[in-house]
């Protein structure tokens, strides 16, 4: 919505990396939230159009966060915004350190 607001939050908690991309939006319906991890769905198809959307980011999010051991997650209320949260696993070791492979 115009003039709104998009606060981005990465903090580390335990052993774990939390993001969190909260939104002063318009909101997501409770009944299509269930949904919005799938692939291709639209919560307003119209809407969509205008703004070139097509249902794929949230899905792909959620393959990527799960590929690396992590989870994501939706809050929504109508007319006041959304809230995506990322966990995912911190590195127990620095890859950087690891020594390169020996060449053939």
């Amino acid at each position: 919505r115009p003039g709104g607001t998009v606060h981005v939050r990465l903090a580390a908690e335990e052993s774990k990396a939390v993001l969190e991309v909260r939104d002063s939006g318009v909101g997501i319906p409770a009944a299509d939230q269930p949904h919005v991890f799938e692939r291709f769905y639209r919560v307003d198809k119209a809407r969509s159009r205008e703004s070139g959307g097509c249902g794929l980011g949230l899905a792909i999010a959620k393959r990527v966060v799960e590929e690396h051991g992590g989870t994501i997650g939706l809050s929504s209320e109508e007319g006041v915004g959304t809230c995506v949260t990322v966990v995912l696993p911190m590195a127990t070791h620095d890859p950087r350190a690891a020594d390169p492979p020996e060449e053939a």
